[in-house]
């Protein structure tokens, strides 16, 4: 887990200059723009988990929160990400907070494979490339 910690210190700047606050790819059309792509991913993701004001939903490896904030804004649901790097949560619940989305966003550090929060708490969950990093794939992918 050190290695891993230290890898998202370093890297974690570099990966907003490079995506943005998202730290994934999404399909293009013809012409899209790069962000239009990631955006219309993470709003179809909602659409298809039928998220919703009031709803609880959890992101699973949430970096700075990109997704979350987005999906937020576009769902009206309240959305906790769980990322296993204190630098991120640190930038991730700021930029909650300078958003004003901090009502409805929140981020924690914690293992998505170890989750702080009681079973049937969460009306939802999703992940966006992050359960592949998992160590202990047959546990994260066996239920």
């Amino acid at each position: 887990a050190d290695m891993v910690n230290h890898f998202y210190n370093l890297v974690t700047d570099f990966y907003e200059w490079g995506w943005g606050q998202s730290f994934h790819f999404g399909p293009r059309f013809h012409n899209e723009l790069f962000m239009e792509s990631i955006k219309r991913a993470e709003y179809h993701l909602c659409s298809r988990l039928g998220m919703k004001p009031g709803m609880k939903v959890l992101d699973v490896g949430c970096g700075v929160g990109g997704p979350m904030r987005n999906m937020a804004m576009f769902s009206g649901a309240n959305i906790e990400g769980i990322t296993i790097n204190h630098y991120q949560v640190k930038i991730g619940n700021k930029y909650n907070e300078t958003n004003g989305l901090a009502h409805l966003c929140k981020s924690v550090q914690g293992d998505f494979q170890n989750l702080p929060w009681p079973n049937e708490y969460f009306d939802a969950a999703y992940e966006i490339e992050a359960t592949c990093h998992s160590p202990d794939r047959v546990g994260t992918f066996g239920g």
